[in-house]
């Protein structure tokens, strides 16, 4: 059974979105189509999923659309200093997802440069901090997850020497960080 990449970016991208807006405690009750617009248009992230939305809905076929395009919001999450560590989480998660799906072809022209750009965000992922120590080790688990998945899918192949250097590199800063649990 062939694997519609399609509907996991979306169903990704609306559990991005889900935990972008509980984070920034939108109100349902007030979201009117009106005051919603205003929200997307003033979040930055929000905006680039809903474009991501309006692309993924005028194609048919996720082969069809460069991987740069439909890794960017979520790699923006990832580097975002403004998300929370669930956010963040979950944006991890999301990217893992598409490496182990195979949505990013290996025999496509921009797989090597979409692979280099997933690496860059994940070792430089920032999220706020939160009172509770587990919740910034939950996203270093995902960080050391997500690189390891992105080692080990076949496409992996297609990363430079730096990023690999600067993949281990960042797995033994996080591996020796004092304030593990």
């Amino acid at each position: 059974m062939a694997v519609n990449g399609l509907y996991i970016v979306q169903g990704e991208s609306n559990a991005v979105v889900a935990l972008l807006k509980k984070a920034h405690r939108w109100p349902r009750h007030q979201q009117h189509l009106y005051e919603q617009s205003i929200l997307y248009e003033a979040d930055p992230l929000l905006r680039n999923f809903t474009d991501l939305r309006d692309v993924l809905n005028s194609v048919n076929d996720l082969a069809d659309m460069n991987p740069d395009t439909f890794l960017s919001p979520f790699l923006d999450v990832i580097r975002s200093e403004q998300t929370n560590g669930p956010v963040t989480a979950q944006a991890l998660s999301s990217v893992a997802k598409f490496l182990s799906y195979g949505l990013i072809d290996s025999s496509s022209i921009k797989a090597s440069n979409a692979l280099e750009k997933i690496a860059d965000a994940v070792t430089h992922a920032k999220f706020v901090g939160s009172a509770d120590p587990g919740h910034y080790e939950v996203v270093l688990l995902r960080i050391l997850l997500t690189l390891r998945i992105l080692l080990l899918t076949p496409v992996g192949r297609l990363l430079s020497n730096e990023s690999v250097c600067e993949i281990m590199q960042s797995c033994f800063r996080i591996c020796f960080e004092g304030a593990l649990s």
